[in-house]
């Protein structure tokens, strides 16, 4: 894709100003007022009709912001350049910290860079999620056996496999494109350790969607690849 990524802003569940599309491989996006600044999305000069005290309040401590370096097609690094934390939701961390997808937020703080997303392992991600669904389906179209997928000579009582199905049949096209996104809060954090439960309870944050994650995932669900997969990769 032309831009490998497009920024939209939000205050507490409204998005406030139009999508900011990033082409080149390094963008900022800070409380700055220039709109015109290249390779910079400055939230300073967005505004916003009903825009709450607490949203006004946080923006002017978003100062620096947060970079974004894309290295390849869309392996993303984030570095906080604020002088207040970051609250990031990243599928690739929820990974590398042995998290479920969506089930943590991880707290970037200043002068710190992380990698927050990796392609490779988002289409991994998307195939094998895809793939449960397949196997779901065939498992309800084919219940003569109640105890082995005749696809796989597999246990179907086995409770990991079992789990992963029940899992993969209640995840739809949303769960899917969330993985191909993260989410950044500035300032304010949300999940177990805060009254925020989501982060459309914060007053300022952004979503990233990474646009050849997307493209992927639109050809992981028009191409179905379930002969492709064996029981080993499971």
């Amino acid at each position: 894709p032309a831009n490998w990524c497009v920024i939209s802003y939000y205050e507490f569940n409204t998005k406030v100003g139009e999508t900011f599309a990033v082409s080149a491989p390094a963008v900022y996006i800070d409380g700055g007022v220039d709109p015109s600044a290249p390779g910079r999305f400055c939230l300073g000069s967005l505004s916003n009709v009903q825009r709450t005290d607490e949203s006004e309040r946080c923006r002017k401590h978003i100062g620096r912001g947060i970079r974004l370096d894309v290295k390849g097609e869309g392996d993303v690094w984030l570095t906080c350049l604020s002088d207040r934390p970051v609250f990031v939701q990243s599928s690739y961390l929820d990974r590398e910290a042995g998290r479920v997808p969506g089930d943590a937020v991880h707290k970037i703080y200043s002068q710190a860079t992380l990698k927050v997303f990796d392609l490779r392992q988002c289409y991994h991600q998307l195939r094998q999620q895809n793939m449960y669904q397949l196997i779901a389906a065939e498992i309800l179209n084919n219940s003569s056996d109640n105890t082995r997928n005749p696809l796989f000579g597999m246990d179907r009582k086995s409770a990991e496999f079992a789990g992963r199905l029940n899992q993969a049949a209640n995840v739809g096209v949303d769960e899917l494109r969330n993985l191909c996104s993260l989410a950044v809060s500035f300032v304010k954090g949300w999940g177990p350790d805060y009254n925020r439960k989501s982060i459309k309870e914060t007053p300022c944050w952004i979503e990233v969607q990474i646009n050849r994650a997307l493209q992927l995932l639109d050809e992981v669900l028009h191409n179905p690849t379930l002969n492709s997969f064996s029981s080993s990769q499971l």
